[in-house]
């Protein structure tokens, strides 16, 4: 492999890492959103659905816009689009726009990511195959990990505006180079038509669902608007898959599962996914509104991991490319690793450093590390043509949906079980048991001595610190039922992974395999 290949990944790479940075980054400013534009926290809310739902409504489009364009024309409109947004929504005077901004960045994520998979997939020789995953899983794994780190520092040290502004220096680079080094190459005879009615029913179909998930926890389960989101997310998908499988030119071939490896890698994606993911809006929750770290210091916290991911991503993609370690076993032991450092973060207390916090978290980040490049491998196999891109983007789609059930469902038990373990500690906890007596004395001697309140007041105010104390550890219990909950998800995602048989060592290519449908790197 030559130095130029290395360096058309590592620029894939980098527009993939802003994309996917994008994801998390913005979380953090939207406290500062609100203000900017006087509005109110259910609508900002939108900033963030509507990049998700944009993303993942554009992700299928792949398949049939690399084999119209080219596989760099098509990486290349999404970097561009994503960067040219991100300069409008930097400068974005109202809400309306930020959204309307935030919608294409998203469209420009969703070409650009799974894109990026297929390049990589596409330029590395096959001897370095788990090089190229592994550079993949930086970016899937790092840039989301990322976020709130970058976010808190740009928000804090220049202006929450920079968060957007960040990306556009880096996507011009990304966009110039690549078209200097990488030639666009289409395929021959590709005069399919788009597939309309099969865009438009999933469009509806994962557009109903990604709002349901988002907003069931605050708009109620059980509420009307919910209940026809999902019903309509299901019907619409039921006639999706009846209108690809009577269609000549489907947008999504769903022929893919037809093949073990990538029926049984999808399903372990999305359940590992769904853990992931609820760790990672957790985390955050808890060092910040839990545990009172500064968004600089909870992000700082949550870097190392992050950092750690990147590092042994690479590592087991070298190894696998040395055939010192297989596909499967990589795949195997990265998911118990990474359910031994979700059970680890369960673990997490109420007066833990920020050094035991980082060491406990370490082999989550591990577990990330190793499962990706392996997963994406098999699942990308020898595929060639559209159905290698149509493999990359169902991947990157799974993970998506995977992840907004886990963030969702992660809320609902943080949100659901708080009052119920509140209620269970008072009942078990009696008012004169000697430790209660013995805080509330202390609490009264502050309130008094310290604070100068009132001696009939002290009574109340103690009792109300007090309850403070129960609430606190209530939530403590709840955020542990969570990081249980992605544990279980962790474990639930081995099942389909013992099932995986890798096409390791194998030469022959699957779907489309025209020479038209390999990419040329100038020089």
């Amino acid at each position: 492999m030559n130095r130029k290949t290395l360096i058309i990944g590592l620029l894939i790479v980098m527009g993939m890492f802003m994309t996917l940075l994008d994801t998390t980054i913005v979380d953090i400013v939207i406290p500062h959103m609100m203000s900017a534009f006087d509005a109110k926290t259910e609508d900002v809310q939108w900033v963030i659905i509507a990049y998700m739902i944009a993303s993942a409504v554009s992700m299928p489009v792949v398949g049939w816009l690399g084999g119209k364009i080219g596989h760099r024309n098509t990486y290349i409109l999404g970097i561009s689009l994503f960067t040219t947004m991100s300069a409008l929504c930097g400068l974005a005077p109202n809400l309306q726009t930020m959204i309307a901004g935030r919608v294409l960045q998203g469209v420009g994520e969703g070409l650009a990511v799974p894109m990026a998979l297929t390049l990589l997939f596409e330029i590395f020789p096959r001897d370095k195959k788990g090089l190229a995953m592994g550079m993949y899983a930086i970016g899937a794994a790092f840039g989301p990990s990322l976020g709130p780190t970058i976010g808190g520092y740009l928000t804090e040290h220049m202006d929450w505006r920079w968060v957007f502004y960040v990306n556009v220096i880096p996507g011009i680079l990304v966009v110039y180079f690549l078209t200097l080094l990488l030639e666009n190459v289409k395929e021959e005879g590709h005069n399919e038509l788009f597939d309309v009615a099969g865009f438009l029913l999933l469009s509806l179909s994962l557009t109903t669902l990604l709002i349901a998930l988002s907003k069931g926890n605050s708009w109620g389960w059980h509420s009307e608007r919910i209940v026809l989101l999902l019903y309509t997310s299901v019907i619409t998908a039921v006639a999706f898959v009846y209108t690809e499988l009577k269609t000549k030119s489907p947008l999504v071939n769903l022929n893919l599962f037809k093949y073990d490896f990538f029926t049984y890698s999808s399903i372990s994606r999305i359940l590992f996914g769904m853990g992931l993911y609820a760790s990672y809006f957790m985390l955050p929750l808890y060092l910040e509104r839990l545990r009172g770290f500064s968004t600089i210091d909870a992000g700082e916290i949550l870097f190392f991991p992050a950092f750690l991911t990147g590092i042994v991503s690479l590592v087991t993609g070298v190894l696998i490319d040395k055939k010192l370690l297989s596909l499967k076993t990589a795949i195997l032991s990265g998911i118990v690793i990474f359910i031994y450092g979700t059970h680890l973060q369960s673990k997490l207390d109420l007066v833990m450093g920020k050094t035991e916090i980082i060491i406990l978290l370490l082999p989550w980040g591990i577990g990330m590390g190793i499962f990706f490049p392996a997963l994406a491998q098999v699942a990308l196999a020898d595929f060639k043509g559209e159905m290698l891109r149509q493999s990359s983007a169902l991947q990157n789609l799974l993970r998506l949906v995977g992840g907004s059930i886990g963030t969702s469902l992660a809320t609902f038990i943080l949100t659901s079980t708080k009052d119920g373990h509140f209620v269970n500690m008072t009942e078990k906890v009696s008012a004169s048991a000697p430790q209660v007596a013995e805080y509330m004395a202390r609490a009264k001697a502050y309130l008094y001595y310290i604070r100068s309140t009132p001696l009939p007041l002290l009574e109340a105010k103690a009792k109300a610190i007090l309850g403070l104390l129960f609430l606190k550890n209530a939530f403590w219990i709840s955020f542990r039922d969570v990081f249980f909950f992605a544990t279980v998800c962790g474990i639930l995602s081995i099942i389909p992974a013992i099932f995986i048989k890798p096409k390791e060592g194998k030469s022959e290519k699957i779907g489309n395999s025209s020479a038209d449908d390999t990419v040329t790197v100038h020089g």
